[in-house]
C-alpha cells in the first residue's frame, strides 16, 4: 500500500486505466460467448468443455429492460412543440432506439458510457450525428476531490492509412484556464510521438460544454466510472467447469460398459437363438454402470447460476420451475423486483445524461439552450391487458392522467392517433360525436376558422 501511494497521481491513473481495459477487454469476449476453458483437452480428443453464455443473457436482458419499448421525450404535455418536432427529426435521424439499446449493451459491459455529437450541415438543414465511443478508446482526466470536474477526454484509436500502414490518431478534448473547450487532433506512427494532425487543425468549440457526454452504467459512489452487470463474471467460469465436468462424467460411463473374466475374447460363443454361452463355470460377464444420476452435481450447478443471476439481480425464470403463463401481472412485477431495481437506478444516471444530451442537442440547432425534456419509460414487463385496460379507464375518467400520456404509454403517438380519429368520425358522418368528445375533453373542435 506505501508502494502504491508513493506513486504520483499519473502513474496512478495510468495503472487504473491498464486495469480498465483488461476488464473491457474479458467482458466484451465473454459477452461474444469466447469464454476460458475450463478443462484440459488434448489433441484427438473430444473438447468437454461446456460454455453457457449466462453473461451474453444478462447484458441484453438489462438492455431490453432499459431500453426494449420506445423511449418518449416530451417538452410541454399536450403539444407538440417545435423544438420537440426538431429533437424528433435528429433522433430519427440516427435511430433512436437501435442507438439506445448499442449504447445500454456497451454500459451493460463497461460501467461506462461515452456519446460524441458531431454537427452536420447547416442552416436548416443542420443535423447532429450522435456516436457511441466505446470506453477502451477514451481516457478521462478529471480533478480528484471533484470527479466531476473534467478537464480532459481523450480518445485514442488505431486505422489503416491509405498506404495500407497502420496510422495512429487521438483526438484531445481539452478545456483551458477560461473554460472554453478545444479539440485538438494527432497522428502517429508506429514508434513515433504524437504530431499535429496537419488535416484536421484545432477546432475551439463553441459551446459551454464539451462535445462528448458520459455517464455511469450503475452507480459507483467516489468513482468517475460506474459497475457493469457483470461484476460476478468469476462464477461463469465456475458454471462453465461444472457444467463441463457433468459432461466428461455423461461421456465416459452414461452408455454401460461390459466386462467379463475367466475366458479369453474367442471363447464367448453365440447361440443361434441369441445366447450367451461362456467356456466355464468360472468365467462370468457383467455390465459395469452409473450409480448415481449426478444429481448433486447437477443440483450444484443450478445453484452456481442462481448465485450467478442473483448477484446480477437478473431472475431466472426457468420453465420447469416457474409457469410464468399463470402467473398474475403482480406476481411478475414481485419476480422480477430486483431486475425492476436496478433498471430504476439505470434510469437515474442514463436519464440525466439524456436529459442533458437532448438540452444540447438543441442548443447546437439553433433552438435554445433552455429546454428540458420529460422522459417517458415504457414499462418491460409483460402486461395484463385486462387489468392495464381498467387502469387506463380509471385514469381517465378521473382525470389522473392526459388522454396523450395514456396513449404514449402504449407506445401510440399522440397527435398522429388524433388525426386518424377526426379523419374517421368526419368520414362516418358523425361530426356531431367528434364535436361534443372534443368539447368534453377540453379540445379544439377542429373546425376553428382560420
Amino acid at each position: 500500500m506505501a508502494e502504491y501511494q508513493a506513486l504520483t497521481l499519473k502513474q496512478r491513473l495510468d495503472e487504473e486505466q491498464r486495469k480498465r481495459l483488461l476488464m473491457y477487454k474479458q467482458h466484451w469476449k465473454y459477452y461474444a460467448g469466447e469464454h476460458d476453458t475450463t478443462l484440459p483437452t488434448r489433441a484427438g480428443q473430444p473438447d468437454d468443455n461446456v460454455r453457457l453464455n449466462l453473461t451474453k443473457l444478462i447484458i441484453d436482458e438489462g438492455a431490453a429492460f432499459l431500453f426494449g419499448g420506445d423511449v418518449a421525450f416530451e417538452l410541454q404535455e399536450g403539444q407538440t412543440t417545435p423544438e420537440e418536432e426538431a429533437l424528433a427529426a435528429i433522433w430519427d435521424a440516427n435511430r433512436k432506439m437501435t442507438f439506445l439499446n448499442d449504447l445500454a449493451i456497451t454500459g451493460g459491459i463497461c460501467g461506462q458510457v461515452f456519446v460524441k455529437t458531431l454537427p452536420e450541415g447547416e442552416g436548416e438543414a443542420q443535423n447532429v450525428r450522435l456516436v457511441n465511443v466505446q470506453p477502451e478508446y477514451v481516457e478521462v482526466r478529471y480533478e480528484p476531490q471533484n470527479i466531476d470536474n473534467v478537464w480532459l477526454y481523450s480518445i485514442s484509436w488505431e486505422e489503416l492509412a491509405k498506404d495500407n500502414k497502420p496510422l495512429f490518431r487521438r483526438q484531445d478534448i481539452e478545456r483551458d484556464e477560461n473554460g472554453r473547450w478545444t479539440v485538438k487532433n494527432f497522428v502517429a506512427r508506429k514508434g513515433n510521438v504524437w504530431k499535429p494532425d496537419p488535416d484536421n487543425p484545432d477546432v475551439v468549440w463553441a459551446y459551454d460544454w464539451p462535445p462528448i457526454i458520459t455517464c455511469q452504467n450503475l452507480l459507483a459512489p467516489g468513482s468517475f466510472y460506474g459497475y457493469s452487470d457483470l461484476e460476478g463474471l468469476g462464477l461463469q467460469d465456475s458454471i462453465n467447469y461444472v457444467a463441463s465436468k457433468i459432461q466428461r462424467i455423461l461421456r465416459y460411463h452414461m452408455h454401460p460398459k461390459t466386462i467379463g473374466k475367466n475366458f479369453a475374447p474367442g471363447d464367448v460363443k453365440i447361440g443361434v437363438d441369441d445366447t450367451m454361452i461362456l467356456p466355464d463355470a468360472d468365467s462370468d460377464l457383467w455390465n459395469l454402470e452409473m450409480q448415481s444420476d449426478l444429481a448433486g452435481g447437477q443440483a450444484f450447478l443450478d445453484r452456481l447460476i442462481n448465485w450467478f443471476m442473483g448477484i446480477a439481480r437478473h431472475p431466472r425464470v426457468d420453465p420447469a420451475i416457474i409457469n410464468v403463463g399463470a402467473l398474475s401481472g403482480f406476481a411478475l412485477r414481485v419476480l422480477y423486483t430486483p431486475l425492476l431495481q436496478k433498471t430504476a437506478v439505470k434510469k437515474l444516471t442514463y436519464g440525466d445524461m439524456l436529459v442533458e444530451l437532448n438540452r444540447r442537442l438543441l442548443e447546437m440547432t439553433g433552438h435554445g439552450d433552455d429546454h428540458i425534456v420529460t422522459i417517458h419509460w415504457p414499462d418491460p414487463l409483460p402486461k395484463d391487458e385486462r387489468m392495464a385496460t381498467e387502469a387506463d379507464k380509471f385514469e381517465l375518467d378521473y382525470q389522473v392522467a392526459s388522454l396523450e400520456t395514456v396513449r404514449t404509454r402504449r407506445g401510440l403517438k399522440h397527435e398522429t392517433e388524433q388525426e386518424r380519429i377526426q379523419a374517421q368520425e368526419i368520414a362516418s358522418g358523425n361530426v356531431g360525436a367528434l364535436l361534443i368528445r372534443n368539447w368534453e375533453r377540453g379540445q379544439q373542435t377542429g373546425f376553428e376558422e382560420e
